[in-house]
C-alpha cells in the first residue's frame, strides 16, 4: 500500500539545503548545553533554552518527511529507509556507551540496554531507563513512533486546505500548552515535566505541526515574510522562555518551553524552505560548508555526550580544568562525527536501503530531498549537580 501524504500533489524535490545548514546551529545549542550540565554548570543559565532545539528538530522531522515524500514509496519502504537511516549508528553508539559504562563502573543492566537499543525507553517514564547508557537516544525513540504513525497521519492532513491546516496546528499547540499548564494547576507536586519532555505521544505535537506546515506549502502557501522575520521570531522565542524559565517550577520548564516555541521555529523553517524553493539569494545557512555541517549533525548529537562524559571521567575540578575539558571535548566530538557519517553512517545507510529496493541496487547518497530529513537531535532536560544523565 503506498504511502501517499500529499495525496497526489506536484510536490517540489528541491533540496533544502537551508534546512540542513539550521541543524548544525540547532545540534550546537544542544552541544553546549550538554557541555554545562556534565561539565560547566556555571555556564548553565547562558546555554539553558538549549533544550528548546527538541522543538526545532521534531519539527523539522514532520516538516521534511512531508515535503519530500513520494507519493509512489509503499510503507514497507517507508518504514526500511527510516530504519537504515538511525538504527546502524544509534546502534553502534549505544555499544559505545556500554564500553563506557563497563570501562568507568557506571550502571549496568541488561533489560535498560535492551530498552534502549530497540528505541522504547521513552514510553517507560522512569528517568533511569529513559536516558539509560546513551541518554540522548531517547529522542529517537519518539521518532521511531512518529515514523510509524506518519504514513496514515499524513494522508489523513493531505486532505486538508492549507486554512484548515493551520487551524489543526493551532489546536495542537494549545492543546499541548494548555496540558501542561492545567495538570501543573491540578496537580502541582507530581513532576510533570519529566514525564512529557521524553513521552512520544505529547511530543507528536511538534512533529505534527511540521507536517501540516509542510503540507501546506506543497499545495501553495507561501509565507509573506522573508528569512529575517523568521529568524527574529525563533529569536523572540528564546527571550520569551527567558521569562518561562524564570517563573515555571523547574521540572515544568522544559515541555513547556518547547511547546511555546512551537509558532517561532515554524515561522523559521518556513522561511527558510520557501527561500530555498523559490531560489531566491543563498543564506548562510544554505553555505556549503554549513550544509556539510548539518550532515554531521546525527552523528555529532550520538558522540557527543559519550565524549564529554569521558572529559568528565578524567576529574577535571576547578572552573578553568572543566571549562578547558569541555571545549576540547567539543573540539573532539565534531570531527569525530564527521568520520562517522563518511565511513559508517551514510555507506551503511546505502547498502541497508540498496537490499530495501525493488527496482535494484541505489546510489551511494540520500534522496536529494532528504537531504535535510535526520533523527533529529534533542537535548536532555537539565540534571543536578555537574553531571548529565547517561
Amino acid at each position: 500500500m503506498a504511502v501517499s501524504p500529499v495525496g497526489g500533489l506536484n510536490i517540489s524535490r528541491t533540496r533544502l539545503d537551508s534546512l540542513t545548514g539550521l541543524r548544525f546551529i540547532a545540534a550546537m545549542l544542544v552541544v553546549l548545553y550538554h557541555a554545562a550540565v556534565t561539565l560547566v554548570p556555571e555556564m548553565y543559565p547562558l546555554v539553558s533554552m538549549g533544550q528548546t532545539g527538541v522543538t526545532f528538530f521534531f519539527m523539522l522531522s514532520g516538516f521534511v518527511l512531508a515535503w519530500s515524500m513520494n507519493p509512489s514509496t509503499s510503507k514497507r519502504q517507508f518504514y526500511w529507509r527510516r530504519f537504515a537511516r538511525i538504527w546502524p549508528l544509534h546502534a553502534l553508539t549505544a555499544i559505545a556507551a556500554v564500553v563506557l559504562a563497563l570501562a568507568t563502573e557506571g550502571d549496568q543492566s541488561v533489560s535498560r540496554f535492551l530498552a534502549s537499543l530497540f528505541l522504547v525507553q521513552a514510553w517507560l517514564g522512569d528517568q533511569h531507563w529513559v536516558y539509560a547508557y546513551n541518554g540522548v537516544s531517547w529522542s529517537l525513540s519518539c521518532e521511531a513512533f512518529f515514523y510509524a504513525v506518519f504514513p496514515f497521519l499524513a494522508v489523513r492532513l493531505s486532505r486538508l486546505e492549507p486554512g484548515k491546516l493551520f487551524r489543526v496546528s493551532a489546536a495542537v499547540f494549545t492543546a499541548a500548552v494548555s496540558l501542561v499548564a492545567v495538570l501543573l494547576a491540578l496537580v502541582p507536586s507530581f513532576d510533570w515535566g519529566a514525564l512529557f519532555y521524553t513521552f512520544p505521544a505529547f511530543r507528536i505535537a511538534e512533529f505534527i505541526v511540521g507536517v501540516c506546515l509542510a503540507i501546506a506549502m506543497t499545495k501553495g502557501w507561501k509565507p509573506r515574510f522573508g528569512v529575517g522575520t523568521g529568524a527574529a521570531a525563533a529569536i523572540g522565542s528564546f527571550l520569551i522562555l527567558e521569562v518561562v524559565d524564570g517563573i515555571a517550577p523547574w521540572h515544568t520548564a522544559g515541555p513547556l518551553a518547547g511547546a511555546l516555541c512551537i509558532p517561532g521555529f515554524a515561522l523559521l523553517i518556513a522561511a527558510y524552505a520557501d527561500r530555498d524553493r523559490c531560489g531566491g539569494r543563498p543564506t548562510f545557512a544554505s553555505a556549503p560548508a554549513m550544509v556539510k555541517l548539518g550532515e554531521w549533525s546525527f552523528a555529532l548529537y550520538l558522540v557527543h555526550e559519550l565524549v564529554l562524559r569521558i572529559a568528565l571521567e578524567l576529574g577535571p575540578e576547578s572552573l578553568a580544568e572543566r571549562a578547558a575539558f569541555a571545549a576540547v571535548g567539543v573540539v573532539i566530538a565534531i570531527p569525530l562525527a564527521g568520520a562517522l557519517y563518511t565511513f559508517f553512517e551514510r555507506p551503511v545507510e546505502a547498502r541497508l536501503r540498496n537490499r530495501g529496493a525493488k527496482g535494484g541496487p541505489v546510489a551511494d547518497t540520500r534522496p536529494a530531498e532528504e537531504s535535510a530529513a535526520m533523527s533529529e537531535p534533542v537535548p536532555e532536560p537539565a540534571t543536578t549537580g555537574a553531571s548529565a544523565r547517561g
